[in-house]
């Protein structure tokens, strides 16, 4: 009777459903600056097609950047291939200069929601274009990256 309960118990434990993670994918900017020209593309990764998320947009700059924000287009594509457009503007510093979010010796990261309750054919792709005015290459990021948490 042990080993039945004991066999049993292995079985259902295998059935369990996964936990269902918050994934990232950054990429890294090169340190000659990031071209209006040149948009970054990122495929998020969903671990459930039937759960809803939470779709986040990460930007790690250096202590050197030189502008207190940072302006984007934000494409969100769907599976049907409909481009869901978002121009942002981050603040990373305050009007005195201070960097916002957190971060660790000459690097920072802040953090900006860009939908909630996304099921994943609502987001298949998204594209990052920078279009800060009158510069064509910026300088001072280090990383863009999605982060996709389940809800």
């Amino acid at each position: 009777m042990t080993v039945f309960i004991a066999t049993v118990a292995i079985i259902m434990t295998g059935c369990q459903r996964k936990p269902v993670m918050a994934h990232s994918g950054f990429v890294h900017l090169p340190k000659a600056g990031w071209q209006q020209t040149l948009p970054l593309t990122f495929n998020p990764v969903y671990d459930d097609s039937t759960m809803t998320y939470e779709l986040s947009l990460a930007i790690r700059h250096h202590n050197d950047y030189d502008y207190s924000n940072l302006s984007l287009v934000v494409d969100i594509i769907a599976a049907d291939s409909t481009v869901n457009r978002m121009p942002l503007n981050f603040m990373l510093a305050d009007e005195h200069g201070n960097w916002s979010g957190g971060g660790f010796g000459t690097l920072y990261q802040v953090q900006y929601t860009l939908k909630d309750h996304v099921k994943p054919d609502d987001a298949r792709s998204i594209i990052v274009w920078q279009t800060m005015q009158d510069c064509d290459t910026l300088k001072g990021l280090a990383d863009v990256g999605i982060i996709v948490k389940p809800l």
